[in-house]
């Protein structure tokens, strides 16, 4: 799973859970256009007439701001939440985690990740191996 914030430039910021021997996190990189489709996993859907996106589209992104980790017990700092600021005043939150079942919150799930739209659910959100909340 992957979440990809394609550029006016075509180049796109990807964002995926990856793991390094007992190290996880959430990966960001910055890929070329023709570079998009590589090692992506799962299918892609565009969500960009979606309306939770529609806010960010055309937008300058102003600020990315990592949360860090400690995935296991001598591993370093990994990021798992990162929030985008955009110049529109907009803000959204990937972090690893998914939906419970029946809306009943979210749950750490180091494979899967979760996007908030809304401020106080990203707030709420968090995992025991981090003292502070997907929102940073």
């Amino acid at each position: 799973m992957a979440v990809v914030l394609v550029m006016s430039s075509g180049a796109a910021l990807v964002l995926s859970w990856v793991m390094d021997g007992v190290n996880e996190g959430l990966a960001i990189e910055l890929r070329p256009p023709e570079e998009l489709d590589v090692d992506l996993p799962g299918d892609a859907i565009d969500v960009s007439d979606h309306v939770d996106w529609r806010v960010f589209s055309g937008e300058s992104i102003e600020n990315i701001t990592p949360v860090w980790h400690v995935p296991n017990e001598g591993c370093p700092e990994m990021p798992w939440s990162y929030r985008f600021e955009f110049s529109n005043e907009s803000r959204v939150v990937v972090a690893l985690g998914e939906a419970e079942a029946e809306g009943s919150g979210f749950t750490y799930s180091p494979d899967s990740l979760v996007v908030f739209f809304d401020k106080s659910l990203a707030l709420s959100y968090k995992i025991p191996a981090s003292s502070t909340s997907s929102w940073g």
